[in-house]
């Protein structure tokens, strides 16, 4: 008859959004426009003169294009709570640093810092016990704190 209720955990869109998970995803977007903003330039430059030639250039601003609108759509994601997100996101601030380190020993070392610092901050933020917990891509870890016993020992046996 009456079927008592299932508690279901609630899903990372509506649980409340700690703020590393918050400045992470607006840092995201800034570099998601950021990233169309460059491919913008770009093609208003398209017809300068320059070493590579007409169809090179346009393959590279549809790359440019699809890198903003895919690092938009990994903040969305990312703010939804989705867990995949944090390795698109890793995976794009360390190519930011790698790209920003050579840049250091040059007379563009002020954009190598703004390519650099907000990079740092996120892949920190991203390892935040918070920011994890709030995309729940932790399970065996969860899971494994809840297995120990009093004891000590793990899986609630007492092994000799």
């Amino acid at each position: 008859m009456n079927q008592p209720e299932v508690h279901q955990p609630a899903s990372p869109a509506r649980r409340p959004r700690p703020f590393s998970v918050l400045l992470i995803s607006a840092m995201l977007v800034l570099e998601g426009l950021a990233v169309l903003a460059y491919g913008l330039s770009y093609a208003m430059h398209l017809g300068d003169a320059g070493v590579l030639n007409l169809g090179a250039r346009l393959f590279m601003l549809v790359i440019i294009f699809v890198g903003g609108i895919w690092q938009l759509t990994v903040a969305h994601f990312f703010f939804r709570g989705k867990a995949w997100t944090r390795a698109a996101a890793l995976f794009w601030q360390l190519f930011q640093i790698i790209l920003a380190i050579p840049y250091l020993q040059t007379e563009a070392a002020p954009w190598a810092w703004i390519w650099l610092i907000p990079a740092a901050i996120i892949v920190i933020l991203l390892f935040d016990p918070r920011t994890t917990a709030f995309l729940g891509d932790r399970p065996a870890a969860a899971k494994g704190a809840n297995e120990h016993n009093n004891d000590g020992k793990t899986g609630g046996k007492n092994r000799k």
